[in-house]
């Protein structure tokens, strides 16, 4: 199996990688016609390689636009660049990578934090069987910080340590909120936004 990377938007494929050019791991290099660009989050500017930053494309596998929603149109599309949502980033050799969503990171102390990164931790030290979500709350100091939802009553003063092991200091949460069950979607995975409402409504209210 080879990995590749596109989106409805693109028609639908960005990238690959192929027999004779693979990288594991990585997402392939761009197609023909299709170009690719790491930009820095806030200003937009263009990253160098092995950079992390938002992926954007350009070409003619990118569509027109959303049908009858200007808006969203111009939010998704600047100058002919497209705005996939995701991040990631381009190797010195021109392979492309993909880090995640960019609604699932935060930026915690002038850092970009990845919550799957964190969730993906906390899974392999929690006890079988326990969901969890990583969410973000708000902070004074630097500007959000971590919680996690939990369907069970875990040893949270051991499970602090154990990530701490294994994940920067910024990327641990200290706070945890346990709920009979985390609401799903369709596709059965967790509804982090949803769940981030219940966490911060719980707290709120504590």
């Amino acid at each position: 199996l080879l990995e590749g990377y596109g989106t409805t938007e693109t028609s639908p494929v960005i990238s690959t990688n192929t027999p004779k050019n693979n990288r594991p791991g990585s997402i392939g290099k761009a197609l023909p016609g299709a170009t690719v660009r790491i930009a820095d989050l806030e200003s937009g500017t263009p990253l160098p390689p092995d950079q992390e930053g938002k992926i954007l494309v350009k070409g003619d596998l990118v569509m027109k636009g959303y049908y009858g929603d200007i808006e969203e149109t111009s939010l998704r599309i600047k100058n002919g660049w497209y705005d996939t949502g995701d991040m990631g980033m381009i190797d010195h050799d021109g392979y492309l990578w993909h880090r995640g969503r960019l609604k699932r990171f935060v930026k915690i102390g002038g850092e970009m934090v990845s919550l799957v990164k964190t969730e993906s931790v906390l899974e392999e030290v929690l006890p079988e069987g326990v969901d969890c979500c990583v969410v973000e709350l708000p902070d004074r100091s630097k500007g959000a910080k971590l919680a996690v939802a939990v369907t069970a009553k875990i040893d949270e003063k051991a499970t602090i340590k154990k990530l701490a092991e294994r994940l920067p200091p910024i990327a641990v949460p200290r706070t945890f909120i346990t709920f009979e069950e985390l609401p799903k979607m369709g596709s059965g995975k967790v509804d982090f936004r949803t769940t981030m409402s219940m966490v911060r409504e719980r707290i709120a209210s504590s």
